[in-house]
């Protein structure tokens, strides 16, 4: 099967026009006519994923996070970008990405995570687009309330990590707004849609503390752990093809110690 085919597969779940302006999304390097018999699925693309891809024998990959999302001015060797590009070169690897696309489309990332959550009533928290089924981050109810340090105990184990919450632990949560990877800025909006919680990554202190005076909890569950599921879903888009699909091993640059 042809790039193409594979890149037209992914576009088809989640198009290029759902992502965000800003964004760098679909094929960053490489020849979209390439004959693929193993495609290599990951969340991050950069040069420990590419050597894993390469010596898997990958003819593309296939990634949520984009390579050259601030542009590039020169191909150095002596920089990890520069040697991830290397590679991709000389190895003749096509690189396809689908970030905020993937992030705001109906059955990406963000309603995977409502579904580990159960949550019902699901509606999207921001809308960008003219795609009504499509936006930024989702909230739902919870089919029983709970306190926020019993929900913050459930987050972690659901999400298989450590998480850092803040908030009033005694307030009761019934509404769950979830924002995977890094989305800070639209804490103000779940706490307008009545969100009592809601579930990001990448808080820095002082926000955390602005965030939290709104009246709304926050789980900083990070960002790996709410956007690792995009391999699942990668492989549910490809696997009634006959391309062998090579899961990463990604890991979360984050240890706990």
């Amino acid at each position: 099967m042809k790039a193409e085919k594979i890149i037209e597969l992914i576009e088809k779940v989640c198009p290029k026009n759902l992502a965000y302006s800003w964004d760098n999304v679909g094929l960053l390097c490489g020849d979209k006519n390439k004959e693929v018999k193993k495609v290599f699925i990951t969340l991050d693309s950069n040069i420990t994923t590419v050597k894993e891809a390469v010596e898997k024998g990958a003819d593309m990959i296939i990634s949520h996070h984009p390579i050259l999302l601030n542009g590039i001015r020169r191909i150095d060797y002596s920089t990890a970008e520069g040697q991830m590009l290397k590679l991709l070169i000389e190895n003749d690897i096509p690189l396809f990405a689908a970030h905020t696309n993937m992030d705001t489309v109906k059955g990406g990332i963000n309603d995977y995570l409502s579904k580990l959550f159960s949550l019902l009533d699901v509606k999207i928290l921001e809308q960008h687009t003219d795609d009504k089924t499509a936006g930024l981050g989702r909230f739902g109810k919870l089919d029983k309330s709970v306190t926020f340090g019993e929900f913050a105990d459930i987050c972690s184990k659901t999400l298989n990590t450590h998480v850092r919450a803040a908030g009033d632990f005694d307030k009761i949560i019934k509404t769950v707004a979830v924002a995977s990877g890094s989305c800070s800025e639209i804490i103000p909006t779940a706490k307008e849609k009545g969100a009592d919680v809601i579930i990001t990554g990448d808080m820095k202190y002082h926000n955390m503390i602005d965030m939290t005076e709104l009246g709304i909890c926050v789980i900083d569950a990070g960002h790996y752990p709410t956007e690792i599921c995009v391999i699942n879903i990668f492989e549910n888009v490809l696997k009634n093809t006959d391309v062998e699909i090579i899961k990463s091993e990604n890991k979360d640059i984050f240890k706990f110690i």
